[in-house]
């Protein structure tokens, strides 16, 4: 990671970047103008045996497929709304606020 980031290359982070605490420190280590969010839907959502679960804030009501409804997300499948939990994890394990984190990622990706 740290050679990309030396010749400028921006890093996306999803849930699955975010499993274990060795990803997470490697997380941390992304600089911030270098960051980018991804939800990689409908795949690769956190879930609670990740090690950045216990820094997710926003919860969502889910479904099983079955049963779908509006207004729930089917059960193990990861919508693009949930890119706010990667956020908060990010924002989390690096002491910082999610609205500043938010608006460098904007930047970042225009």
């Amino acid at each position: 990671m740290l050679q990309l980031t030396q010749l400028g290359f921006y890093i996306g982070i999803n849930g699955c970047s975010l499993k274990t605490d060795e990803n997470l420190l490697v997380a941390k280590a992304v600089p911030e103008e270098l960051l980018l969010l991804e939800t990689d839907a409908p795949w690769c959502g956190i879930k609670p045996t990740h090690a950045s679960f216990k820094h997710v804030a926003s919860k969502f009501s889910t479904v099983k497929k079955e049963k779908f409804q509006m207004g729930y997300m089917v059960k193990d499948r990861n919508e693009p709304c949930a890119i706010i939990q990667v956020l908060e994890v990010l924002a989390a394990i690096r002491s910082t606020d999610t609205n500043t984190l938010a608006e460098q990622v904007f930047v970042n990706s225009q």
